[in-house]
């Protein structure tokens, strides 16, 4: 039985985590003014250089109708072709920018000051799921973000950078389960993927309710994006359901197991609120994730399993993670 008595019970300690204000969400406030013809070719209208290693893309998308932003981190030594890596933010996500860039969340520039490597940091994508939606957003409007992520986009940035062909992704959070949802839903454009803390099922109550959980941070309803709850398109976006076709492709999974660990002092800001909530979450999480590990072995996927023995659902576990999991992605780019 895929979700255990106990895998429930967590999802509603989940729900109840989630609606308390620690857990802060984003603003959400309306799409760019600059619409594109859905008639369009996909296009970088502008490019913004902000630093030698770093570039923001303005994106002309057909499949969005409108411009999107993207930045990208630039390799260290630019002389040979490098892999390209694709970075998805959480729930708790920005609209303006990417929580991987910031020095206090996900603090990428630093990381990646010294690595052979594009990283691209797709911005906007809070309570999407990062997939096509069925029905316009009410607030962020048009969302095909699987076809803006994976068609429009990596042909643009390996035809502007000089990148090898070879691409990686990875994620947070619903992120992490975007990540996965995508490589299965595009098999052969990632050589890699890697999900940090996420939980992976779409079907039944339970896959129901955490798909609720996400897009109402965009005060929209999952019916909005995927239609009716019984219908195909939920069991056609399920991980479990469709885990024979991450085969061939290198996979790191990784959790804790909600027990506050060393990123937790006495000085952290509402600590008793943040090893609660981010304590249920990251348990909750890693039964997510230990279950969607044997089913994806038991399809011959390749996978890693990251299990620690402390911490919650919090920024300074997975910038630990990404650490961790650097190793296999960057032998997954490199070929």
């Amino acid at each position: 039985m895929r979700v255990t008595r106990i895998a429930l019970a967590c999802a509603v300690s989940l729900a109840s985590a989630l609606s308390l204000p620690v857990m802060a969400t984003a603003d959400v406030v309306e799409p760019p003014a600059k619409t594109v013809s859905a008639d369009a070719s996909p296009r970088i209208a502008e490019v913004t250089r902000i630093s030698d290693r770093e570039v923001l893309l303005d994106v002309d998308s057909p499949a969005m109708q409108r411009t999107m932003q993207v930045k990208v981190l630039l390799p260290a030594d630019p002389s040979e072709p490098r892999g390209t890596l694709y970075l998805l933010d959480g729930n708790s996500g920005q609209i303006e920018d990417s929580n991987w860039l910031d020095p206090n969340n996900g603090n990428a520039r630093e990381f990646f000051a010294d690595k052979n490597v594009f990283v691209v940091l797709p911005i906007g994508g809070t309570g999407t799921m990062y997939t096509d939606w069925q029905e316009d957003h009410p607030k962020f409007g048009r969302l095909k973000w699987e076809t803006f992520l994976t068609k429009e986009l990596p042909p643009l940035i390996d035809a502007k950078f000089n990148t090898n062909g070879r691409n990686a992704i990875g994620g947070i959070s619903m992120g992490a389960e975007a990540a996965l949802m995508l490589a299965q839903r595009a098999p052969g454009l990632y050589s890699a993927v890697a999900g940090y803390s996420g939980c992976y099922t779409t079907v039944g109550g339970f896959g129901k309710a955490l798909t609720d959980l996400v897009v109402i941070n965009g005060m929209a309803t999952s019916e909005q994006m995927w239609g009716p709850v019984d219908s195909p398109a939920w069991r056609e976006h399920d991980i479990f359901a469709n885990a024979d076709k991450l085969r061939g492709t290198k996979v790191y999974l990784s959790s804790g197991t909600g027990l506050p660990g060393p990123h937790e002092t006495l000085e952290t800001p509402a600590l008793a609120r943040v090893v609660v909530v981010g304590g249920a979450m990251e348990f909750g999480s890693t039964l997510c994730t230990d279950q969607i590990s044997q089913v994806l072995r038991d399809n011959g996927v390749d996978v890693t399993r990251s299990a620690q023995p402390v911490g919650i659902h919090g920024w300074p576990y997975w910038r630990d993670e990404l650490v961790r999991s650097w190793p296999l992605l960057e032998s997954a780019l490199a070929g």
